[in-house]
């Protein structure tokens, strides 16, 4: 049987300018990415420009990359746009949607439940190591990533009740979660 371009790329959203997902728990990740365009824009130049790079700017950068990428995923789970492959949920039996769609969301809560845990530990044990280039305790960056990762739960664990509540052909035609 012969497909089409349009049907192997069925499964997959259409990129459009609507930010009407945006809301204000992403106002911390939004001016965090706009920091970290300032400050890599900020090290190219001083860097090729220049020729002399200012040495706070990597570190600045790889903590601003690693704390979005938590903050991040709180939102990806809040979307329910977080790993997830959708196209199996058209083509399984009906009875075994909903439990595959409730485990997976149990299973990425308590992965991010396990990870704020953690958190919590790192940011005891690095409240008195200070960042190589910078004047902050790197307590603060396991601060963030640990705030990620409980949002992340959090969302996870809203998304299993509304799962809970829904049918599997519901679960099967649009993506898991969402709040």
């Amino acid at each position: 049987m012969a497909t089409t371009t349009d049907d192997n790329f069925e499964d997959y959203e259409e990129v459009t300018d609507d930010i009407s997902q945006i809301r204000w728990e992403d106002a911390p990740a939004l001016a965090l990415f706009t920091f970290m365009i300032l400050i890599v824009g900020l090290q190219f130049f001083t860097r090729y420009a220049l020729n002399d790079s200012l040495a706070w700017t990597e570190e600045a950068a790889r903590y601003c990359l690693i704390m979005l990428t938590f903050l991040g995923s709180a939102i990806c789970v809040r979307q329910g746009s977080h790993l997830l492959i959708g196209v199996i949920f058209r083509h399984l039996p009906r009875p075994a949607i909903k439990p595959l769609a409730m485990f997976n969301e149990l299973a990425m809560a308590g992965f991010f439940g396990g990870l704020a845990w953690l958190g919590l530990t790192m940011i005891e044990r690095t409240s008195r190591q200070m960042m190589i280039t910078l004047p902050f305790p790197k307590s603060y960056a396991y601060t963030v990533i640990t705030l990620g990762c409980g949002l992340a739960m959090l969302y996870g664990i809203v998304n299993l009740l509304r799962i809970a509540r829904r049918t599997p052909e519901d679960i099967a035609s649009r993506a898991i979660g969402g709040i």
